[in-house]
């Protein structure tokens, strides 16, 4: 199982999807896609829900297991790394 984190207007292209499947190319293994949590302090954003289908489906389309993974506790900032990194500015 591969994590792969999506960044708005970084590494969430069509051609980015095209890379990816093409990197992981004869391993049996799937791919859970996680659009970033946005935080403070963050300098990247979230990209958007249809970019991200978009991404899945071309991954999906070249026989690559692709998952998207929801986030859970974004609105309080307790999502994945996010409460670390607020945590970290607290400090």
């Amino acid at each position: 199982t591969f994590e792969y984190v999506l960044l708005k207007n970084t590494n969430d292209s069509a051609q980015h999807a095209r890379e990816l499947a093409e990197l992981v190319r004869g391993i049996k293994a799937k791919i859970n896609l996680i659009a970033l949590n946005p935080g403070p302090g963050v300098a990247f954003q979230t990209p958007s829900d249809e970019t991200v289908l978009n991404f899945q489906k071309i991954l999906m389309g070249a026989g690559v297991q692709a998952f998207i993974r929801r986030p859970r506790g974004r609105d309080i900032y307790a999502a994945c790394g996010q409460l670390k990194r607020t945590v970290e500015m607290a400090t």
